[in-house]
């Protein structure tokens, strides 16, 4: 991968660690269904005395400690072995990932042996058949770089952009999400799974949560671009390296690998957002966490930080447009078997 933007290191105000409560929700509401898969659908054969786990994308910060644990759980569950199982986990991410934070918040009662992974996961990470369960949340919906050759004059991703926009972004993800199946078909033994969620968008439509809060850094960009802060050209040059994907894109690709079963495949609301809409203030923190790398690299830092406050005043508005779709599907989740 030419770049990197992990998200945001430390535990200071802005971090990942201190705004990842909407990533942690995500998971949560997968947490029993992954629970029942491995219990159901887990090869025993695949389970020896040793169980590998892969977090990819792991980032920094306590969800992926909680992701892991449930893994182990439930294959605890699932094993008849007599003897007591030992794990090992593998935490991936970029190589300018937080690994330090990350590895001193390591849980001080876990009971796995932890090993940091740094690198691209649209790549080969780890060994031929060494990986019983791989696991990525909210992760995968990054591209490995934005789509090249297309200008989307004032806009700055591709969920309703016009139709050329829209198909570079597809081809893009398409091709990384190839990639990562190829690596992954090499890497998880037999009867392996792996549990995929990410935010996501149904078929046709043109606006979901993630992407009204990238419509308001586009409208923030183009008022700093009318007060001078910033040239217009620069906002035209920029797309978002992210995408979100349809069921019929996930299982296109997973198809054409061929080296994986679809256990399970299901389009939600996600559990952040059963009960009420969204409050876009916090949301914004949580994005700003996320986000803040991609643009302070194209835009340099002033530019970014002048964006990221400035958008705060859209609140209302955004909070408006989170109302309108609530009850708009926005998180895919899949389980893949290893034939």
């Amino acid at each position: 991968m030419g770049e990197s933007f992990p998200m945001k290191g430390g535990d200071g105000a802005h971090s990942y660690a201190k705004n990842s409560q909407y990533q942690k929700e995500a998971s949560d509401s997968v947490k029993e269904m992954i629970r029942e898969v491995v219990v159901e659908k887990l090869d025993t054969e695949s389970i020896s005395s040793r169980v590998t786990i892969a977090d990819l994308g792991c980032s920094v910060g306590p969800n992926t400690f909680f992701a892991v644990e449930n893994l182990m759980e439930a294959v605890e569950t699932k094993s008849c072995s007599k003897n007591k199982l030992e794990f090992q986990v593998f935490f991936n991410d970029h190589s300018a990932n937080d690994f330090n934070t990350l590895f001193a918040s390591l849980p001080a009662d876990r009971q796995y042996h932890a090993a940091g992974v740094p690198g691209s996961f649209h790549g080969r990470l780890f060994p031929r058949n060494s990986i019983t369960l791989a696991h990525s949340s909210y992760a995968l919906q990054w591209l490995s770089k934005p789509p090249q050759g297309v200008r989307n004059e004032g806009r700055i991703h591709g969920l309703g952009a016009p139709e050329e926009v829209g198909r570079a972004y597809s081809d893009q993800f398409e091709k990384d999400l190839g990639d990562f199946m190829s690596a992954r078909a090499e890497e998880i033994v037999s009867g392996g799974l792996m549990f995929l969620l990410i935010p996501a968008a149904p078929e046709g439509v043109s606006q979901t949560d993630p992407t009204v809060i990238f419509d308001f850094y586009g409208y923030t960009l183009m008022d700093l671009a009318k007060e001078g802060v910033v040239e217009k050209s620069a906002i035209d040059a920029f797309n978002l390296p992210i995408h979100m994907a349809t069921i019929g894109e996930m299982r296109k690709v997973v198809e054409k690998n061929g080296s994986f079963s679809i256990e399970r495949i299901e389009l939600s609301k996600g559990k952040a957002r059963n009960e009420e809409a969204l409050d876009a203030a916090n949301v914004l923190a949580h994005m700003r966490a996320g986000m803040e790398g991609v643009f302070s690299a194209h835009f340099g830092a002033s530019v970014a930080d002048k964006m990221f406050t400035n958008v705060l005043r859209k609140a209302p508005q955004i909070s408006e447009c989170f109302q309108a779709l609530h009850n708009t599907p926005n998180q895919l989740f899949l389980v893949l078997t290893r034939k």
